[in-house]
């Protein structure tokens, strides 16, 4: 079988998660800035400082207020993207964004409660990686493959392990016992991974079975295969059910590098802007250039300013 694709971490974006997140203000509030129809208001911007660390929130530094605001906009732009794209940030992908951060929370008690300002706005922008994932599903031909298998040498040692098989025998004990492939000492589990990561006789195998179930004998340059497909189709939350959200987030994250390149050429092609008193984003470089080095910081009473 082909080797399964290295993960493509949309790296900018996860990195960004582990610092700092922010979300979308509210009606009448001073934008900080804005992407689409959303807009940074000063009390989110405040709870972003507040957040990771800043002692004075009225009086902040150049650099700091600029990175702060880049983050924003690389998330909000992603949301953008994906809906722009027919793909909603939905109440599921925030669900499962509020599991993570409570299981963090339960770990570290410094991760923001979802109950607070700061929290809703980590619990947002932990959906992100979600929402970009079910973003690719719906554009992109997306498949899993979950199944287990045995590899013998010859046909009649194929039809045997089947038979006994058929017979009631552990299909994870069989493949320990008489499996010749690496994933033998495992009982044959191969996960749940794209197709495009076996070699074709063996997708084809798993295919004419039609669903759940145990396929005929399948000879491929390894040898012979018997495959216990667990589920196989098109990829979507809750169709392989073995596949928790992490799981199906993680699998289209490693599986679909180009992809997510495509999406990211396009990341920044939007309305964006940013009050000049915290900078200039720079699209080519996805950054908030932030105001002249001798000015150092930034008064935010001056952003009431006209």
């Amino acid at each position: 079988m082909n080797a399964i694709q290295p993960r493509l971490v949309v790296g900018a974006l996860l990195a960004a998660l582990s610092l700092a997140a922010s979300a979308c203000g509210s009606a009448g509030e001073t934008a900080v800035a804005a992407v689409g129809g959303a807009t940074l208001s000063e009390d989110d911007f405040e709870a972003i400082l507040e957040g990771t660390g800043t002692e004075n929130t009225s009086v902040v530094s150049s650099e700091e207020a600029a990175l702060r605001v880049g983050e924003w906009i690389l998330f909000e732009s992603w949301i953008d993207l994906a809906e722009q794209g027919g793909t909603e940030l939905s109440g599921l992908h925030l669900d499962s964004a509020r599991e993570e951060q409570e299981s963090a929370r339960a770990l570290d008690p410094t991760v923001p409660a979802v109950d607070t300002r700061y929290g809703r706005i980590q619990q947002r922008y932990r959906a992100v990686p979600h929402l970009i994932a079910d973003h690719v599903i719906a554009i992109s031909d997306v498949s899993a493959l979950c199944s287990s298998h045995l590899l013998v040498e010859t046909q009649a040692e194929a039809v045997a392990a089947i038979a006994r098989l058929d017979a009631g025998e552990d299909f994870a004990a069989l493949a320990a016992e008489v499996s010749i492939g690496p994933s033998g000492t495992s009982g044959g589990d191969l996960g749940c991974v794209a197709p495009s990561a076996f070699v074709s006789e063996f997708v084809d195998g798993a295919a004419a079975v039609g669903g759940a179930g145990l396929s005929d004998p399948v000879q491929s340059q390894f040898g012979w295969h018997v495959i216990r497909v667990r589920s196989f189709g098109p990829l979507e939350r809750g169709r392989h059910q073995e596949m928790t959200s992490d799981e199906l987030t993680s699998f289209v994250l490693d599986n679909h590098g180009a992809e997510l390149q495509q999406l990211q050429a396009e990341l920044f092609d939007r309305d964006i802007s940013v009050d000049p008193r915290f900078g200039v984003f720079d699209p080519n470089a996805g950054v908030v250039v932030s105001k002249s080095s001798t000015t150092g910081a930034i008064t935010r009473a001056d952003t009431s300013q006209s």
